[in-house]
């Protein structure tokens, strides 16, 4: 048997114990339920998709009743999709953040927002104990769900309308680019520690692989980096747009002009592409439900696999897939905004009470914990099965 002298071991040791060091320690922090809709596109994926739906089905959407609805009571936005974290609720506009009971929509509790010129609401994300919010003033904050009492704050030098904010793995992230300041900077979500940023970069939507996409507007490419470090893992010349990730968080799905393209969240090779698609998707364990690049209400269904077509039917905007069912939103001057359910693997639409079919909204259909939230920038409605 060979064997490791003392000294070898003691100073492999100290090397072990060296390296763990140099990797910034991110303090815990409660990962939100699967079944949580935590952030815009469900979770850090951002792919739309809830697999841990089992109440509302198809079996069950001819028993989906209005339980509750609430109007928008302040703000110069839309309303935006909710985000649910268990039994609350989290709404956001530009007047402030609100908490509801999801069961409910009884008020919780508010936290205003000081009037700004930028009318914006705030991005916001949750992990069951606090919400974050990127605010439209250049500050990123964290709110304890049961109180909305302020846990900390942290400056975010840019104020960008179209920022976004991230939380996985104990990790916030906020940035964007507001014409004068552009970049990206990351928080341990328990504390408000800043752990990494990077100045002229843009973040992108999805996490995988523990990595995120940035992607550089002035020089042109991309680079994926650590989600905790901020080290760079590996880029590209290519101009991508990461709109989600597998629900495996193994592959990124990227858009580059019209075109669809799957790559490896370790290395960036590609997988597959697929031409004529654009907008954001949803993504289950089999296909990728994406708009036709001529009409954005045209949903065109791909094999997550093999980037194959499947089916398209002009069916609506924003997917979003839970308990076997695809659901989107169309609209025509006629009818306003309705709503549908569809099967995925074919797009056959299903029957839906005429309460529901009539709840349609730009914003995509969260459906979590058996309750289906639909908003149509004005007034949110839940229902669930009667």
């Amino acid at each position: 048997m060979r064997r490791t002298s003392r000294r070898f071991g003691t100073a492999m040791a100290a090397l072990a114990a060296t390296l763990v060091a140099a990797v910034p320690a991110v303090a815990a922090t409660p990962r939100p339920a699967a079944s949580d809709w935590a952030q815009e596109g469900h979770d850090a994926t951002h792919d739309g998709f809830n697999p841990d739906e089992y109440r509302i089905t198809a079996g069950t959407l001819s028993r989906l009743v209005q339980r509750w609805s609430i109007s928008t009571t302040g703000g110069a936005v839309e309303q935006q999709a909710p985000i649910v974290a268990g039994s609350q609720l989290f709404l956001a506009d530009s007047a402030g953040i609100r908490a509801y009971l999801a069961a409910t929509g009884a008020a919780d509790w508010q936290f205003a927002l000081p009037a700004s010129d930028n009318p914006q609401a705030p991005a916001v994300a949750t992990d069951g104990q606090s919400v974050v919010a990127y605010l439209r003033t250049g500050e990123l904050i964290s709110l304890d769900t049961a109180t909305g009492s302020v846990r900390w704050r942290s400056p975010v030098p840019s104020n960008a309308p179209a920022g976004r904010v991230l939380l996985d793995r104990g990790v916030v992230v906020a940035g964007g680019n507001d014409g004068e300041n552009l970049g990206v900077w990351a928080f341990e979500a328990a504390t408000g520690k800043p752990l990494w940023h990077r100045l002229g970069l843009d973040p992108q939507w999805p996490v995988a692989d523990g990595k995120m996409l940035l992607s550089r507007p002035y020089r042109g490419g991309l680079q994926a980096v650590d989600l905790a470090t901020g080290r760079v893992a590996w880029e590209t010349e290519n101009d991508w747009f990461g709109y989600a990730a597998d629900p495996t968080g193994r592959f990124f799905l990227v858009g580059q002009d019209t075109v669809l393209l799957k790559v490896r969240a370790d290395s960036g090779r590609v997988v597959w592409q697929a031409g004529g698609l654009s907008g954001s998707p949803a993504v289950d364990h089999d296909r990728v439900y994406i708009a036709a690049e001529d009409n954005p209400e045209m949903i065109v269904a791909v094999d997550l696999h093999t980037g194959e077509q499947r089916w398209r039917l002009a069916a609506g905007l924003m997917p979003s897939v839970a308990g076997g069912l695809l659901w989107a939103s169309h609209s025509s001057p006629e009818q306003g905004w309705q709503l549908e359910a569809l099967d995925p693997a074919t797009g056959v639409p299903f029957d839906l009470p005429a309460a529901v079919h009539s709840a349609g909204g730009v914003e995509r259909a969260v459906v979590t914990h058996g309750w289906l939230y639909t908003t149509d920038g004005a007034t949110l409605r839940a229902f669930t099965v009667g």
